[in-house]
């Protein structure tokens, strides 16, 4: 075997130094490979055990992870490896490293296969050429170009990759279960990510419900498009804030949890691969009812009675006319504030001021009726009081002034003195007071043919305050007239009596009518000749008969004895047309009539 010559040596040595580089490249690509890779899904692994990322930046920084880390291993890893070494790259690679070489090692290099090759070197001697490879080798000697290679990053990278690995070990073997969560949730995330690309639609029943307490209420959701089987109830109760979560599980894409009897509002929302659904609401309330309640009664003014407070649920309110009810009242539940009203019997309704659980309303006593009162509670329709609370109202009418007269006789016949000189005691009484009493009066005569005018007034006498009972009396009253009262007139009287009724206006009562008929003494005046009859007039043999004392004596009698003469209608029409009327004629007739009718009896 030949012993190798200066360029195979001088080749040999380039080569191991290539060899030399290409490990500790191979080194620095698989420092850089462990960083990417695994450091990257390191990385990721803390990211989520420490803040539990949400699903997109999990499934995207898991992903980020994979790839980037495999393509930085690829372009660090796979260079170095499948890279060939050549003497000559090396050689120019030795020079730039060295500084001071000046192409002696290419140039060796070159001129050494030339003259190997053809035995010539392009005008340079063997001998040159030879003793530039023997400069040439002691310049490519390991210890001297080893040292050329910078290592200390790498090794600073591979120092980094050996703690991440070392790390990672440490987790296999500590920290399993929280390794098993990750991979858990990461195919819950690549789940999510598709039920993300390709939607499942959830459907909530029965959504945002108001239930009666003790009543049964269920819930259910739609899964459609579901991948998986499992999905969560999240219950949480409003008033105390407790939460239960119900495992379920989705069979054809659909899952229900039944309430057997709901006794408390609660929120719920339905999970499923970690997606929740809006939150709903179940309230749950009892039906309203009437606790307690009061009528407050208001009699109207002019009674001068104070408010009374009636106290219980009442069948039957009754009142006077006029009189304000106010009908207060607490309800076991909270009430709503628009659909809580009064119904009347007329099918009229009155909606009722409403806070919180209590209410009122307000009317006035006018007329029969019937209230029926219905409340709501306030979580709306489907909470309607049982039973509505139904009462009749009675309204009381106020009788009117009770009247009487101090008088026996209803009918007087009276002397002009007299009857100007008349009076009438009266007594009025009435529940709540007498305001007025009045006595009215019509003048008019007992025959047309004395042509009087007929005249009427009132003698009004105000109670001022009204009493109770009230006594007076009416004196006198005709002595003002002018004319005064003259025989022949009819006086008409009636009394009334006003209580102080100002809600239905005031009740009266009217006295039974007195009449007094106005009359002269005797009958001198028809036999004197004031009337303008004379003699020849068929008053002139009248006779004055005295009135007889003694009961048991028969009185005298008058007999007609003069022929009936029928009327000559004619005649009398022409005389009366004819003949002026004689002064006083007619006060004379009405008195001849008046005593034809009265005192000849």
């Amino acid at each position: 075997m030949n012993p190798p010559t200066p360029l195979d040596t001088l080749r040999d040595r380039l080569r191991d130094f290539g060899k030399f580089r290409k490990r500790w490249a191979i080194l620095h690509g698989l420092a850089m490979a462990t960083l990417a890779l695994p450091g990257a899904l390191l990385l990721w692994f803390l990211l989520d055990w420490a803040f539990r990322l949400p699903t997109w930046p999990l499934i995207l920084l898991f992903l980020i992870a994979v790839v980037a880390g495999t393509v930085v291993a690829l372009r660090r890893l796979l260079p170095p490896l499948f890279r060939r070494i050549q003497p000559e790259r090396e050689a120019v690679l030795i020079e730039s490293l060295h500084g001071q070489l000046d192409n002696q090692l290419i140039g060796s290099l070159q001129l050494g296969e030339e003259v190997a090759r053809t035995g010539n070197a392009n005008g340079y001697s063997a001998e040159f050429v030879s003793l530039l490879l023997d400069q040439s080798l002691p310049q490519v000697a390991a210890e001297r170009v080893q040292p050329l290679v910078e290592r200390r990053q790498t090794q600073r990278l591979l120092a980094g990759a050996g703690t991440v690995m070392a790390f990672i070990a440490l987790l296999l073997i500590f920290a399993t279960p929280a390794i098993q969560e990750r991979g858990a949730r990461l195919l819950d995330a690549y789940a999510a990510v598709l039920d993300t690309l390709f939607p499942v639609e959830l459907r909530v029943q029965p959504g945002d419900l108001a239930v009666v307490r003790g009543r049964p209420v269920e819930l259910r959701v739609e899964a459609i498009g579901a991948r998986r089987t499992e999905i969560r109830l999240h219950q949480t109760n409003l008033e105390t804030g407790a939460t239960e979560t119900h495992e379920l599980t989705l069979r054809d894409q659909a899952a229900s949890f039944r309430v057997d009897a709901a006794e408390a509002s609660f929120h719920y929302e339905f999970e499923y691969g970690n997606r929740r659904t809006p939150s709903h609401r179940i309230l749950v309330d009892d039906l309203p009812e009437i606790s307690a309640i009061n009528f407050e009664l208001t009699p109207p003014v002019y009674t001068g009675q104070p408010p009374r407070t009636l106290t219980g649920r009442l069948p039957r309110l009754a009142g006077l006319n006029g009189t304000t009810a106010v009908v207060s009242f607490a309800a076991t539940t909270n009430l709503h504030p628009e659909w809580c009203y009064v119904e009347w019997a007329d099918g009229s309704k009155q909606v009722l001021p409403v806070s919180g659980r209590f209410a009122h309303f307000g009317f006035t006593l006018n007329k029969p009726d019937r209230a029926t009162i219905h409340l709501t509670g306030a979580l709306g329709r489907g909470f309607e009081m049982a039973e509505p609370l139904s009462f009749e109202i009675a309204v009381q009418a106020d009788a009117p002034p009770q009247l009487r007269l101090g008088l026996k006789k209803r009918e007087l016949t009276l002397l002009a003195e007299e009857a100007a000189n008349f009076a009438v005691d009266w007594t009025a009484e009435d529940d709540f007071g007498v305001a007025e009493v009045n006595l009215e009066y019509r003048i008019d005569t007992v025959d047309a043919l004395l042509e009087r005018p007929m005249r009427e007034g009132t003698v009004p006498r105000r109670i001022e305050p009204a009493r109770d009972l009230v006594k007076g009396r009416f004196a006198e009253m005709f002595k003002p007239l002018d004319p005064p009262l003259q025989p022949g007139d009819r006086v008409t009287i009636t009394l009334t009596a006003k209580d102080n009724n100002t809600e239905s206006g005031p009740g009266t009562s009217r006295s039974a009518p007195i009449q007094i008929v106005v009359v002269r003494p005797d009958l001198s005046g028809f036999v004197e000749q004031q009337f303008g009859f004379g003699a020849s007039s068929l008053l002139g043999g009248l006779q004055k008969i005295k009135r007889s004392t003694d009961l048991l004596v028969e009185p005298v009698k008058t007999v007609r004895t003069e022929v009936p003469l029928p009327p000559d209608k004619q005649a009398l029409k022409v005389r009366t047309a004819s003949e002026a009327a004689p002064g006083g004629g007619t006060d004379a007739m009405a008195d001849y009539f008046n005593l034809l009718s009265g005192e000849s009896q």
